[in-house]
């Protein structure tokens, strides 16, 4: 008997869909192509706003992203106008040219009107060809830090988490054959996660995992046998988890690097240092909490009011501090932890908001995973200090966020 999935017919598909659709494939597998992603959704978005004469901010089913991000970009930009040096600040904002032009970049996911099924379809089919990377930098080439096409270790692990839950979060409206199918892509970017030795996506896929249970919870979706089937597959997963050298190594380490920045001895691997950043980041904070010391000064703000030679020198030259939160308090200030607050949490409430009200389960439940996701991400690194992870927000938060018409909320 054959497995009943419907694959789309890629000929049916126009050239704006299919560049969308490629975006899950490319971000995670293919190096800097994210970036040439959202240029040509840029260019396309700019001739539809220009040919139907109506800006992103002014479109019924666009403004609410537009203005989000244009004011998270805003805040980077009053951050480096009333820094300490704003003509040297003035060139750093090219680089998040991203948060600029994404209501573009929105208007042509909106008008290429791609099915979400597609898009899941899309995202599964890039974690088998991301773990199939992964397993062969890994087994074959000995690297012990898996990144595929995704430019870090970091980023792989944290888009190769989110894509897991996505293979997986409308999987009780499938066929007995698509759930195992489902689950399958699951234990495979799992082993994937692994691979990558990033502790912060172990980290989320915990936060993600009861995420999940929560949802389906809520709506109702949660069956006897479907307690069994989520039983089964978190022994599995333990099971990877708890037999990985790499990850008890990874845990161990952390665990003696925490115990010596708690005895004030001098800071030399990555956690320790991040907490020395933390300290050092929030004591500037104090010094000046209203407007920071503009985008990219927090490592040298922070170095300030750290001790040890090796971690002063090494933070001095940090251009974010590894922790959104304090970086957005020690370089905009409280205003601009509050606008990152809003970027996040804004959304957080939109999606949970149509999902209680029955509005497209699967696109609002990812949604939810997605900020949750970002969330966590950025209490250890940054979901704007790097272009891969600027156009993975930018991208997504389009596809998610824009409020749907009638027409695609019956379809």
């Amino acid at each position: 008997m054959k497995l009943s999935i419907k694959y789309p017919n890629i000929v049916r598909f126009t050239f704006l869909q299919l560049t969308v659709l490629s975006m899950p494939l490319f971000v995670l597998n293919v190096k800097y192509m994210s970036e040439l992603i959202i240029f040509i959704l840029i260019i396309f978005g700019i001739y539809f706003s220009t040919y139907e004469k109506v800006l992103p901010f002014m479109h019924d089913q666009l403004k609410l992203y537009s203005y989000l991000i244009f004011v998270f970009f805003l805040s980077i930009v009053m951050s480096v106008i009333l820094s300490d040096n704003p003509s040297h600040g003035i060139s750093k904002i090219g680089s998040n040219i991203h948060f600029l032009v994404a209501p573009f970049v929105a208007y042509s996911i909106f008008k290429c009107n791609v099915n979400f099924k597609h898009m899941v379809l899309a995202i599964k089919l890039s974690i088998i060809i991301g773990s199939i990377y992964a397993v062969y930098q890994n087994s074959y080439l000995g690297i012990d830090r898996v990144e595929a096409g995704a430019d870090s270790p970091t980023i792989f692990g944290f888009i190769m988490v989110f894509f897991a839950f996505v293979a997986i979060i409308d999987v009780w409206s499938q066929t007995n054959k698509e759930k195992l199918f489902s689950f399958l892509i699951f234990l495979l970017a799992s082993y994937s996660i692994i691979l990558s030795g990033t502790r912060i996506s172990w980290m989320i896929f915990l936060v993600l995992f009861f995420s999940v249970i929560f949802i389906w919870f809520i709506q109702g979706c949660l069956t006897k046998k479907g307690l069994l089937l989520i039983v089964v597959t978190a022994v599995i997963t333990t099971v990877f988890f708890i037999h990985s050298k790499q990850v008890n190594d990874r845990i161990n380490v952390a665990f003696e690097e925490i115990k010596t920045f708690s005895k004030n001895k001098n800071s030399y691997g990555s956690i320790d240092l991040r907490l020395s950043m933390w300290r050092g980041g929030l004591a500037a904070f104090k010094q000046q909490p209203i407007i920071g010391y503009g985008y990219q000064n927090t490592g040298l703000a922070a170095s300030r009011y750290t001790s040890g030679s090796y971690e002063k020198g090494l933070i001095k030259g940090q251009k974010m501090l590894h922790n959104d939160y304090i970086n957005s308090l020690v370089g905009f200030g409280i205003v601009g932890l509050l606008v990152l607050l809003m970027l996040l949490f804004l959304p957080l409430a939109i999606f949970f908001k149509r999902l209680r009200t029955n509005k497209d389960f699967t696109k609002n439940a990812i949604g939810l995973l997605f900020i949750i996701a970002l969330s966590v991400y950025a209490i250890t690194d940054s979901i704007y200090s790097h272009n891969v992870m600027r156009s993975f927000v930018v991208f997504f938060l389009g596809v998610l966020l824009p409020v749907p018409t009638k027409s695609r909320l019956t379809s």
